[in-house]
């Protein structure tokens, strides 16, 4: 597999796949390589950020401005299996190795080129991060706050990350249909789209319906809130009607249980202003009386699903993530002890695993030259800046 792309979409799609056994070659710019060497926490000049969206891979510092550069690539082509890019549209045609020429080099390769937009369109050509997506995909306006009404942005990459699942997903039903029509395709895959068809089944459910006569109710999830309690947050959902039963139960608030426009599910989907208040009222008064614990306990008594906020920095010790060996611990050669999370599907017959530690820039640029049978030009390529 040959890792072209930059940053988060593209690498962490070939982590994903690196980490279930896929041989990935990432081939970055010399010099300065994927801007995210430099972004995020840092220990013996490696990103964190980095290694955990490239681990598992070799690196070939590789300049692709130059003829004999392009000329090193196209003879990685013609064995690789997948190929991945995250240019702008357009700039992988330019520079020589768009989907036509990449076809007829190996009819087999299966071609990813990850867009933030799209490749037509008003805005297909605009530089794009993640919260460029998550303003124009309805993301924000989703989470808007429901006392003042503003959106409100996502802090974490979180478009990024879900193109990255969906590519790795497509990356991997290309390949089958490969091995089932002997050959290759090229898989267009956008942001945007990505980010959209994430937010559709529910946050957006509203908007399925074409035309007059819809029933509107609150989207799953919309009702989301924390309560405050003694020493921390928690949040509960009594979607059904024993399980607000049971809520009213751990709260001591009998008087609710008998209120009729909280009886069924549908009762409460007609009085949901009524609901809201109930939950910034004596639901939340009742739960800032209590600590984590006894929230946790009266609500687990009555089997009603709940939680507290757990401290990301706390998570490799909470005993259900232990339980569940969520977390491994590796060595990287300069970074030290780092602690990772290992793939989450659990294979009964082919067991993934957490890929070696993220290459150095170039790191294996000798090694792969070697294996084109370039030994002999190694130090005039580096000489030249081609490779580094």
């Amino acid at each position: 597999m040959l890792d072209l792309s930059a940053v988060v979409s593209g690498p962490l799609a070939a982590a994903l796949l690196a980490d279930q056994g896929a041989s990935v070659l990432k081939i970055e710019p010399p010099g300065r390589g994927d801007v995210l060497r430099w972004v995020g926490s840092s220990r013996g000049g490696m990103s964190a950020t980095f290694h955990l969206n490239n681990r598992g891979k070799r690196s070939l510092a590789l300049d692709l401005s130059k003829p004999r550069g392009l000329a090193i690539l196209e003879r990685l082509v013609p064995e690789a299996d997948v190929f991945i890019q995250n240019f702008r549209p357009g700039v992988a045609t330019r520079m020589g190795f768009g989907w036509e020429r990449l076809h007829a080099l190996n009819p087999r390769l299966v071609c990813l080129s990850i867009s933030g937009f799209g490749n037509a369109g008003p805005s297909a050509q605009k530089r794009v991060y993640d919260n460029v997506i998550q303003v124009h995909s309805g993301m924000n306006d989703a989470q808007r706050d429901p006392r003042s009404g503003e959106p409100q942005p996502l802090r974490q990459l979180l478009c990024d990350k879900l193109t990255a699942i969906t590519a790795a997903q497509a990356v991997t039903a290309a390949l089958f249909a490969r091995d089932r029509q002997g050959v290759g395709q090229h898989v267009e895959l956008s942001m945007l789209d990505s980010a959209i068809g994430f937010l559709w089944p529910d946050s957006a459910e509203q908007h399925a319906f074409v035309g007059e006569g819809v029933e509107l109710r609150p989207s799953p999830g919309s009702t989301y809130s924390l309560m405050r309690l003694r020493d921390g947050w928690g949040t509960a959902t009594p979607l059904t009607d024993a399980e607000f039963q049971g809520l009213c139960r751990a709260f001591g608030l009998a008087q609710v249980a008998a209120d009729p426009r909280f009886a069924t599910v549908a009762d409460r989907m007609q009085n949901v202003a009524a609901l809201a208040a109930l939950f910034q009222g004596e639901i939340a008064e009742a739960a800032a009386r209590m600590t984590r614990r006894e929230f946790s306990q009266a609500l687990d008594a009555e089997d009603v699903p709940a939680g507290v906020v757990v401290p990301i920095g706390e998570l490799h010790g909470d005993p259900q993530v232990v339980a569940n060996g969520t977390f491994v611990l590796s060595d990287h050669p300069r970074a030290g002890r780092l602690r990772e999370v290992r793939p989450a599907a659990r294979f009964g017959s082919t067991p993934a695993r957490v890929g070696s530690a993220a290459p150095d820039l170039g790191q294996h640029t000798d090694e792969v030259l070697r294996e084109l049978g370039l030994a002999d030009q190694i130090a005039a390529l580096r000489e030249e800046g081609v490779v580094a």
